[in-house]
C-alpha cells in the first residue's frame, strides 16, 4: 500500500491530475465533458491493461477487444436472460471467462516472436467477432443488445439517471487499474517481463521461464480488459460486435499505450488524455471534411509524427523536461555553493 503514494509523490503532476478529476464535477456541470472525461479513464484504463503485455513484455497484442467483449457480453446477457443478475457478481465470471479464453489464445500464440504473435492475435479477435455476429439469435448479431437501465437510479444494476456517478465509477477503476500496474511492474514477473523484452534468449539461459511469465501477464492483462468490459457496456447501456469487439477497438487501446509511453506508468493515462479530446474535437470541427474521416486523419498523423520525433511516447517530453530542470537546480545549487552561499 506504501508504493501507490510513493508512486505518486514521484510524478507530481500525476497527483494534480488526480486530484483535479475528483474536483472538476463540482466546478465543470456540462454533461458532454463528463462524459468525454469518462471515455479519457476507459481507455486510460484499457491502455494500462494493454502496457503489461505490450510495454512491460514487448509482445504487442491486438486480441484486447476480445476480453472486452467477453466481460460486457456475458453480464449483459446474464443480466436480461437471469432475471437482473447484477453486473457486480456476472463482472467475476467474465473474468474467469477471460481467464479460459487468455489460456487458449496465449499457450499457442506465445510459440511465436514478434510480428507473428501480432498477427496470431488479430487472428483471435476476428474469431470472436464473427462469432458474436453468427450467433444471432443469442447475442442479437449486429443489432446488439439493449438495456433499458438508463430509467433509474441503482448501484446494484449499475444504472443511473446522469454521467456523474459513471465518471466517478470510472476514474476509480483507472486508479485501481493504475495501482494494478504498479504492483506488476514492481513485482518479479515485471522485472522477468522486462529482462525478456531485451534478450528473450539470455533470460531464458538464466534459467526464466519466457512463455509462463507472458502468460501470467496476458492472463491480468484480460482480467481488467474484462472488467472494463463489463462497466463500458452498463454505462452505455448497449453493445454489439462493432462497438465492443472490433478489430479498430483493439487498434484504439494499443495505440493509447504507445502515443502515451509504452512501458510507463502514465503514459497509456497521458495516451488517452490526449486522444480521446482530440477525436472528440477533429470529429465535430471537421465532420463535413473527407467524409467525416478526417478526424481519424488527423489521429494518424500524430501518430506519425510521434513515432518520427517522440519514439518513446509523449511522456518522454515530461521526463527530458524533469531532467534538465534537475539539472539546473544542480547547477544552481553549485554557483551558490561556489559563491559562499550568495543568491
Amino acid at each position: 500500500m506504501k508504493r501507490i503514494p510513493a508512486c505518486l509523490k514521484a510524478h507530481p503532476l500525476a497527483a494534480a491530475f488526480i486530484a483535479i478529476c475528483f474536483f472538476l464535477p463540482l466546478a465543470i456541470r456540462s454533461p458532454y465533458f463528463l462524459r468525454v472525461l469518462t471515455e479519457v479513464f476507459f481507455f486510460a484504463a484499457m491502455g494500462c491493461a494493454w502496457n503489461i503485455i505490450g510495454g512491460f513484455g514487448k509482445q504487442t497484442s491486438w486480441a484486447s477487444a476480445s476480453f472486452l467483449a467477453v466481460g460486457g457480453y456475458t453480464s449483459i446477457l446474464m443480466y436480461m436472460r437471469l432475471d437482473g443478475i447484477s453486473p457486480w457478481i456476472t463482472i467475476f465470471i467474465g473474468m474467469a471467462l477471460s481467464v479460459l479464453l487468455a489460456i487458449i489464445i496465449g499457450v499457442p500464440c506465445f510459440r511465436f516472436r514478434g510480428v507473428f504473435f501480432a498477427i496470431a492475435t488479430i487472428a483471435c479477435v476476428t474469431i470472436v467477432r464473427q462469432l458474436l455476429i453468427y450467433f444471432r439469435s443469442f447475442t442479437g448479431g449486429t443489432l446488439g443488445l439493449a438495456l433499458d437501465i438508463r430509467t433509474r437510479d441503482s448501484f446494484v444494476d449499475m444504472a443511473f439517471l446522469n454521467d456523474e456517478p459513471y465518471y466517478y465509477l470510472t476514474l476509480v477503476w483507472m486508479l485501481i487499474v493504475v495501482s494494478v500496474t504498479v504492483w506488476v511492474e514492481r513485482s518479479r514477473l515485471g522485472y522477468y517481463l522486462k529482462a525478456m523484452s531485451e534478450d528473450q534468449d539470455a533470460a531464458e539461459s538464466l534459467g526464466i521461464r519466457s512463455n509462463r511469465m507472458k502468460l501470467k501477464a496476458f492472463i491480468i492483462s484480460s482480467v481488467i480488459l474484462s472488467a472494463t468490459g463489463t462497466l463500458y457496456t452498463f454505462k452505455m447501456a448497449y453493445t454489439d460486435p462493432n462497438l465492443i469487439a472490433s478489430f479498430d477497438i483493439s487498434i484504439r487501446i494499443g495505440i493509447t499505450a504507445i502515443l502515451g509511453g509504452m512501458g510507463t506508468i502514465w503514459g497509456p493515462v497521458l495516451g488517452s488524455l490526449i486522444c480521446i479530446p482530440m477525436l472528440e474535437v477533429s470529429n465535430y470541427y471537421l465532420a463535413d471534411f473527407g467524409g467525416g474521416g478526417a478526424g481519424y486523419a488527423m489521429y494518424g498523423l500524430l501518430i506519425v509524427l510521434v513515432v518520427l520525433f517522440r519514439p518513446d511516447g509523449m511522456i518522454s517530453l515530461y521526463y527530458s523536461a524533469e531532467t534538465r530542470g534537475k539539472a539546473w537546480l544542480a547547477a544552481r545549487r553549485a554557483r551558490r555553493a561556489a559563491n559562499g552561499g550568495a543568491a
